[in-house]
């Protein structure tokens, strides 16, 4: 009995951590499940090239603040500028973000952010 629930505590608390992890946008994290159908698509508006590179696009959290988004990276609120938002929605209609490994926290650094549709 304290096997089992040894195991459904363990198995509830990676859960739970990964969950954390890609709703504060993490490196790496979810990058393999969307990389094949929808990442390795995305193309910057500003430059027109890809904007997903190994495992930097990821899913997030994103939230509207007054005339702006912002999405979380690596755990921090960003706020998203108008010339990196893809202009598409993903297959799970959330929030996701493109950002180097060593993002340095400013807004211009991020590739590309793709936002949920509007209601």
């Amino acid at each position: 009995m304290r096997y089992l629930l040894a195991t459904v505590l363990l198995s509830l608390s990676v859960f739970l951590f990964s969950n954390a992890l890609a709703q504060d946008g993490h490196f790496g994290h979810g990058h393999d499940q969307w990389h094949g159908d929808f990442y390795q698509k995305l193309v910057t508006p500003e430059t027109k090239v890809s904007c997903c590179n190994l495992a930097d696009c990821r899913p997030t959290s994103g939230r509207q603040m007054g005339d702006h988004y912002e999405v979380k990276v690596d755990g921090n609120w960003i706020q998203v500028l108008p010339n990196k938002v893809v202009k598409t929605s993903a297959p799970d209609q959330g929030f996701h973000v493109c950002a180097p490994r060593n993002f340095s926290g400013k807004p211009e650094h991020l590739y590309c952010v793709v936002l949920p549709p509007e209601s």
